[in-house]
């Protein structure tokens, strides 16, 4: 195409073109969000209380692309009306998944302050009811915890979900207290590496946690499917421990917040 057009058109050969970016040989997957991708994502609809007594309703509305910081992304939207909450939740299942292999996305966070509840996560791609099916938390914040300790923008949760079903669901469950500010205006890495025995989630290239899924760990059977990956803007419910909508000091009446996705990577290792 390069020597076409310099062909084609008089003085081309004068013009400097800016070098393009190398992208990896392993790269199996990216989206930018220069548009919404429906044949990737799925927005999704559902009721206030559909699960963990969250507060909000799931509306394609409150899911869009826009510009941040110069940048195309994804923007979710959490935004309160009265005594409605509503925001947005996308996900990939049947469209986008993997087996093995290392997802990567650059979100910047709102601050969460008390009741917001943004998540990165992924389900088994394997039409099996929860727990069974295997859930990956690469990313959870604002947790009950935090908000009692004054921790919530540096306390990240990491955890995977798994069980024969809802009776016996077992989880792994781990809180990270960085140093630092996850909720400070930039956008930040968050990772899971998936292979045959080990999750392994990093934030902006530093370890957060490890998980075991070897034969011997008694959890390879959940974890052996492919994946898909969700993303997410909750409200109030059982993880920050609120269930009051006036005491979602984060989301006024006619207040609103935003989670931004500047991309999502796939990665064979």
């Amino acid at each position: 195409m390069l020597l076409m057009c310099c062909f084609n058109q008089a003085g081309c050969s004068q013009d400097i073109e800016e070098p393009k970016e190398q992208l990896p040989d392993n790269l199996v997957f990216i989206d930018e969000f220069e548009t919404f991708n429906d044949k990737v994502w799925t927005k999704e609809r559902h009721e206030p209380g559909w699960v963990n007594n969250e507060l909000q309703e799931y509306r394609p509305e409150n899911v869009s692309v826009g510009t941040d910081q110069g940048k195309s992304v994804l923007i979710i939207t959490a935004e309160r009306k009265g005594n409605n909450i509503y925001s947005g939740r996308v996900n990939s299942q049947g469209k986008m998944n993997f087996r093995t292999g290392r997802i990567e996305a650059s979100i910047k966070l709102p601050k969460t302050a008390n009741g917001l509840w943004p998540a990165f996560w992924m389900m088994g791609d394997n039409g099996k009811n929860w727990p069974t099916c295997g859930e990956i938390d690469i990313l959870e914040m604002g947790e009950k915890q935090g908000i009692l300790n004054g921790t919530s923008e540096s306390l990240v949760n990491v955890a995977i979900h798994y069980g024969e079903d809802y009776t016996s669901h077992r989880q792994e469950y781990f809180a990270k207290l960085l140093d630092h500010s996850l909720q400070d205006g930039e956008y930040h890495i968050y990772a899971l590496e998936k292979t045959a025995n080990r999750l392994t989630i990093t934030i902006d290239g530093i370890e957060i946690r490890s998980f075991d899924i070897s034969p011997v760990s008694g959890r390879q059977e959940y974890f052996k499917d492919e994946y898909y990956a969700l993303i997410n803007l909750a409200v109030g419910g059982n993880f920050p421990g609120i269930q009051d909508i006036d005491e979602i000091t984060a989301l006024p009446d006619d207040g609103k917040a935003y989670m931004y996705v500047d991309w999502i990577k796939v990665f064979d290792l």
